[in-house]
C-alpha cells in the first residue's frame, strides 16, 4: 500500500523533504503501553485464580495503547515537494491540506527548551488567505524550514 503523498503527485513533482511526527510527542502513550505490558506480566505473579484473565486484560490494553500510537504516528504525513506542502492526518478518517510553494508565505517553528534538546517542535505553515492547522510534534522543523527556504530561493522570480 502506497502513501497519501505519493498517490496524489502529479506527473514530474517530485518530493523534496519528508517530515514525520517525533516519537517525543508520543513518549506519554508509549510509557502507558509499556505499563500495562508490565503489569500484566506481574500480575501473572499474584496468587489469585483469575490472575491470567488479569494479565490478558492488562496486556491487552498496553498493546492496544501502543498500536493505536503507532497508527497514529504512521498515518501522518507532512510532505514538502518542488511544487507544494501537503500534510495528511488519519486513517479512517483523513483529513488533508494541500498549499502550492507561490502561496507560502512563511513557515513558524515553535520550539519549547525540551523540543529544542530532543528536536521536536509545532510547525505552522502560513500562506495567503490562509494557513494550515498547526502540526504538532514534528521530527527536525528546523530542516523542513531550512529546505522550504532552499525552494522558496530556487523558485523563478516573477512567476
Amino acid at each position: 500500500m502506497s502513501s497519501y503523498v505519493e498517490s496524489v503527485l502529479a506527473p514530474g513533482e517530485r518530493v523534496i523533504h519528508r517530515a514525520a511526527l517525533s516519537h517525543w510527542n508520543f513518549f506519554l502513550s508509549y510509557f502507558l503501553g509499556v505499563l500495562f505490558l508490565a503489569l500484566g506480566g506481574a500480575a501473572l505473579f499474584v496468587p489469585r485464580d483469575n490472575r491470567y484473565w488479569i494479565a490478558a486484560a492488562l496486556a491487552a490494553i498496553g498493546l492496544l495503547i501502543l498500536m493505536v500510537t503507532a497508527i497514529r504516528r504512521a498515518t501522518t504525513e507532512l510532505v514538502l515537494t518542488d511544487r507544494r506542502i501537503i500534510a495528511k492526518r488519519g486513517f479512517i478518517s483523513r483529513d488533508t491540506v494541500e498549499m502550492n510553494l507561490g502561496k507560502v508565505e512563511s513557515l513558524h517553528v515553535n520550539q519549547g527548551l525540551l523540543g529544542r534538546m530532543l528536536d521536536y517542535g509545532d510547525v505552522t505553515v502560513v500562506g495567503t488567505g490562509s494557513s494550515l492547522e498547526p502540526l504538532r510534534g514534528i521530527a527536525g522543523p528546523l530542516e523542513l524550514r531550512r529546505k522550504l527556504g532552499e525552494m522558496a530561493g530556487a523558485a523563478p522570480k516573477g512567476a
